[in-house]
């Protein structure tokens, strides 16, 4: 029978819990344990011989609760259960953690216990309770405290309730006189534990040896130069390519500082602190290019030595892969055929437009030939050599077309590629990406995009890792989207964004000399040998093509395919081949509300549309002098102000310089309105 009893106090029930199990398996056998936690409800008054209390906060708070009146007490000393340890041993070498506990006391406690066990390859910081956010750190561990963690650590690892030290048991096995072969007996239970402890240790770090080696047998095979350094600027990797460039012996340089192995300053601060990719430098006679990367989980940056003559040849084959795959323009701007002055005037802009770097937003409609100026472009572009990625953006769904654009991570959703997948913008890194039809994408994929034109950097879907890119975005549209932004349809900065630079592509209506032209290139490219019938030029002239060109190119394949003999002719087109040229609906168009506005709007886009069919753009100057003879005369601000309401209803498209003001299909169709309601 057990006469002897401990009186064990805690602080919470789950600590009471463990510590109550560990001094039944050790003295349970001779010593009568009874446990109290000062979360849980205690006695008002305890009366007993030994009490044991879990820290010295506890022991303070235990005598503010009851009455305690006992011969002896105890405040034990803890250590890190050694089941836990396992977990710790998986964390990256010299990684900053942080130590969260319930009192400042027992966190540095903590941190000492684990620095004596041997956990020596971690910087432990103090958790502080005042203090909510901790820089550059990402893991924490907290012997069953998890909750009291800061929201922005990423990691938390709960390492369970310490349990009683060697020292303390052996102090209550004195205490009670058990004798020494009882002493021995639990020695041996609590030694064994930490005998399998130590043999965990001395697995984990010969494996780590064994790992370390193995990375530097690795970057020693590779061609390149590696170096790695850590958050405290140490080497971490220094491979043999680097001891032959540098004269520095790899055994010497690992853990040491960087500014200690590389003496030229200026390598120094590009790897330490430069925004930039890479940058060339001359090494002791050795012409290079460095490629930096930040990997901001590990804070660790690693840096790439490349040769001049291995770039060349990496650039080569990357060039060869992406023609591979298609990844490049297959247009010029000889592709473009025509020879009118407002089509010429398109190809000298968007020429200029090439050189610069900015976002470009072609705006033309359906069949004008958009996308053969946005592969003219790159062609004529500083980026020609880069990829070059076409999308159409309205023949995919809002998913899809955001898994296309920005990638995703293995895992992200049901059918997803192993691995993940790269996006377009990725693929077109360093090229220009074509984004066609760009006003029919959705607010969400809009918001996307955004971000990427603004900080040059994306996320893939279902990732966190930030990946910079640097792409040049061409795109294009049929729609109004400036007034698509009016309306909440098209985010405004987005627009903004897009329409830094503005090319508009003549509809073919606009420039109907150039169909000879166009009839004779496509049937050279068919390989047939025909003729035009007689007047067939003539009456493909007097259409309207809302098609534009592939209206007129799908004409000219459907003659070609269904005539007789060598020759093509305008009988071999069906009578209901072509568009009606109708004007919409008079709801869709605001009409003005008295008869002096509608005469004003219907001279001005007579004006407009005369001097665009004569292949000339309008000014303002002009339409201002133009009114003189009407008798009403506007001047050169009040044509202005008319203008730009013209402009947020898509009548009319208005460029800078030389390009002037050109009516839009939708204005012809509201001059068609205007004059009905003018008579």
């Amino acid at each position: 029978m057990i006469n002897q009893s401990i009186t064990l106090i805690t602080g919470s029930a789950q600590t009471k819990q463990v510590l109550h199990e560990q001094l039944q398996q050790l003295l349970g056998d001779y010593v009568h344990i009874d446990s109290f936690a000062t979360e849980e409800v205690m006695p008002t008054q305890l009366n007993v011989d030994f009490i044991l209390f879990s820290s010295e906060v506890t022991r303070q708070e235990a005598h503010d609760l009851c009455k305690i009146t006992s011969k002896d007490i105890m405040v034990g000393k803890r250590t890190v259960h050694h089941q836990f340890i396992d977990q710790l041993l998986k964390i990256p070498i010299n990684s900053d953690v942080l130590v969260v506990n319930d009192d400042d006391f027992a966190t540095v406690e903590l941190i000492e216990s684990l620095y004596q066990l041997g956990i020596d390859h971690l910087q432990f910081i103090p958790f502080k309770k005042e203090q909510i956010f901790y820089k550059n750190i990402d893991i924490a561990i907290s012997p069953g405290e998890p909750h009291l963690c800061p929201p922005s650590i990423k990691k938390v690892i709960d390492i369970g309730v310490r349990l009683f030290d060697m020292a303390t048991i052996i102090k209550v096995v004195e205490y009670f006189c058990l004798g020494e072969k009882v002493s021995s007996l639990i020695s041996e239970r609590y030694i064994r534990n930490i005998i399998d402890l130590q043999r965990k240790l001395s697995h984990a770090e010969q494996n780590a040896k064994q790992v370390n080696q193995h990375i530097q047998n690795v970057v020693d095979t590779v061609d390149d130069g590696i170096l790695a350094i850590n958050q405290q600027q140490k080497v971490t990797v220094f491979n043999r390519r680097l001891e032959a460039l540098f004269h520095f012996p790899v055994i010497d340089a690992i853990n040491k500082q960087l500014k200690e192995v590389i003496v030229q300053q200026g390598i120094i601060d590009f790897i330490l602190t430069s925004n930039e990719e890479s940058k060339f430098f001359t090494i002791n006679g050795v012409d290079l290019v460095i490629f930096r990367h930040q990997m901001e989980t590990e804070n660790t940056i690693v840096a790439t030595f490349k040769s001049i003559n291995q770039a060349f040849e990496v650039e080569k084959m990357a060039q060869r892969e992406l023609r591979n795959k298609g990844f490049y323009p297959k247009y010029d701007f000889d592709d473009i055929v025509g020879e009118h002055p407002l089509l010429n005037e398109s190809k000298q802009i968007a020429k200029k437009l090439a050189l610069s770097e900015h976002p470009i937003l072609i705006q033309g409609e359906t069949g004008t030939g958009k996308e053969l100026f946005a592969h003219s472009i790159h062609l004529h572009s500083m980026r020609k050599n880069g990829p070059f990625i076409a999308i159409n953006c309205s023949a995919l769904t809002e998913n899809l077309l955001e898994s296309e654009l920005f990638g995703y991570e293995e895992g992200t959703f049901t059918g997803a590629q192993k691995g993940g997948k790269k996006g377009l913008f990725e693929l077109a890194d360093n090229g220009t990406i074509f984004l066609d039809e760009i006003g029919d994408i959705s607010l969400t994929v809009q918001s996307h995009l955004l971000r990427v034109l603004q900080e040059k950097e994306l996320r893939r879907i279902g990732g966190r890792k930030v990946i910079p890119i640097n792409v040049r975005v061409i795109a294009a549209t049929n729609k109004n989207i400036q007034l698509k932004s009016q309306e909440g349809t098209f985010r405004s900065d987005l627009f903004y964004r897009l329409n830094v630079l503005t090319l508009s592509i003549p509809p073919l209506r606009a420039r109907k000399a150039d169909i000879p032209l166009l009839v004779k290139h496509f049937i050279t490219k068919s390989g047939k040998w025909v003729k035009v019938g007689q007047d067939l030029t003539e009456q493909l002239q007097k259409q309207e093509w809302l098609g534009n060109v592939r209206e007129l190119k799908s004409t000219i394949d459907y003659m070609l395919t269904i005539c007789d003999g060598n020759t093509i002719e305008w009988k071999d087109i069906p009578q209901d081949r072509f568009q009606s040229y109708s004007p919409s609906n008079e709801q869709d168009f605001p009409i003005p509300e008295s008869l002096l506005e509608i005469h004003e709007y219907l001279f001005m886009l007579e004006a407009i549309k005369n001097c665009n069919d004569n292949g000339k753009p309008a000014s303002r100057q002009f339409i201002s002098m133009a009114s003189k003879e009407t008798g009403h005369f506007l001047s050169p601000q009040q044509v202005r102000r008319r203008l730009d309401t013209l402009e947020i209803h898509g009548f009319i498209s208005k460029s800078r310089g030389r390009a002037g003001t050109k009516i839009t299909l939708n204005g012809a169709e509201y001059l068609h309105l205007l004059k009905l309601h003018a008579h």
